[in-house]
């Protein structure tokens, strides 16, 4: 592995040609260039030119311009806010406080954390998450869309995956998309189409004209009281909102909010669904930074019944083969009691889950003694085990179920 370092006056020009592995690049603010990696160097009037056969760490001037060819790993840069371009990568990309970025083609993952500058990419074969840029522009994104706190505009010319856009002050504008679109905290113009999934928007938006168009449904939540001029179109159309002059027909419903703000057109091949915000979040959902849970509490004690179930059939058969049908049956009857009171103690449990999220609580929670297993049924599992028949984490299920 060969180490350099390059002491320069100016932010310097650099080219990586090409990259055998991992191209590692990082901004720092002395006035000099290091290298270091398996690598080829040409220094010239205009610049540095390198080719690297393995993995290369390169730190440059912060301002330093910098242009890259093929990467065949990943991609990773840090703290350079100088212009970056680069044409292909084989892995990920992830840039964190860094300038302009300028990408060709993706295999792997973008991530972007705070981008100083403005962000392009001509196709990204995996997921996008971003969190912190000024403009995006992409091409298309074969993956998942996570967009959030961007200063100025998002352009998107396709997305296959889903697409969540959250705090954007500019415009936001994708011209299609193969799955759905979660759109919120928009304050810019909003041109959504040829949509194929459902469109939920949540919050208002500024005064100007915004478009969503979809062959879902769309869901729309909007702030009680904030200015509305409204169109909707579609197969079914479900409106609690607070309209005045109402113009309805088939299919089509037409109204608006005080004097004003936004003219919102909904174009829908399902449903347009319109609600009012709610004051408070959903207590059965949690909301804070890049989290969201939503749990389904009511399936919880039928699934964990079901699999309890269905490992007792599996073991009870060799139970009847080994030491009769009378103890098989035994087994059956006390194991599927065991099993009710799992699934009551889980059903319990989540009760007292409701109780912390918000809901009412009424179940208090019940003990039964244990019953002692017998000498003779230890016995008979144990030699279970030493020949191999069932493993000790089936015996253990076993003796629990005895005691029940």
């Amino acid at each position: 592995m060969t180490r350099e370092r390059f002491n320069i006056s100016k932010p310097p020009f650099v080219r990586v040609d090409s990259c055998a592995g991992d191209l590692v690049v990082r901004g720092w603010p002395e006035p000099a260039l290091e290298l270091k990696g398996d690598y080829q160097l040409h220094d010239s009037d205009k610049g540095f030119l390198v080719t690297s056969q393995g993995d290369l760490h390169l730190y440059l001037p912060e301002e330093a311009l910098l242009s890259i060819g093929k990467v065949s790993g990943n991609l990773i840069i840090r703290d350079a806010i100088g212009t970056c371009s680069c044409e292909y990568v084989q892995g990920d990309v992830v840039a964190t406080r860094s300038g302009d970025t300028e990408l060709g083609t993706v295999h792997g993952d973008l991530v972007i954390k705070s981008l100083i500058g403005i962000l392009s990419a001509a196709e990204v074969n995996g997921d996008v998450v971003i969190r912190g840029a000024k403009d995006i522009a992409l091409a298309e994104v074969h993956g998942d869309l996570s967009v959030r706190l961007v200063e100025g505009d998002i352009t998107i010319e396709a997305v296959n995956g889903d697409s969540d856009v959250r705090t954007i002050h500019g415009n936001v504008t994708i011209e299609r998309s193969f799955r759905d679109v979660n759109l919120n905290n928009v304050r810019g113009l909003v041109n959504i189409s040829g949509v194929m999934g459902d469109i939920r928007l949540r919050g208002g938006l500024p005064d100007g004209h915004h478009l969503l168009e979809a062959r879902g449904d769309i869901v729309v939540r909007w702030p009680g009281g904030l200015p509305l001029d409204l169109r909707a179109s579609a197969t079914k159309i479900d409106n609690r909102l607070s309209l005045e002059d109402i113009a309805e027909k088939k299919g089509e419903v037409a109204g608006h909010i005080g004097q004003g703000g936004a003219e919102l057109t909904l174009v829908s091949e399902g449903r347009v669904i319109l609600r009012e915000s709610e004051l408070e979040h959903d207590k059965s959902k949690y909301h804070g930074g890049d989290m969201e849970f939503n749990f389904e509490f009511d399936s919880i004690a039928a699934r964990i019944e079901a699999e309890v179930n269905s490992h007792i059939s599996r073991v009870m058969d060799d139970l009847e083969a080994k030491f009769g049908g009378d103890f098989g049956r035994r087994y059956s009857e006390k194991a599927a009691r065991k099993a009710e009171k799992v699934a009551e103690r889980t059903r319990k449990r989540t009760d007292y889950s409701r109780q912390a999220s918000g809901f009412d609580f009424t179940a208090e929670p019940s003990s039964t003694p244990k019953k002692a297993v017998s000498i003779q049924e230890q016995m008979e599992i144990l030699k279970m085990v030493e020949n191999g028949k069932i493993s000790p984490e089936e015996a253990q299920m076993l003796l629990e179920a005895l005691e029940a």
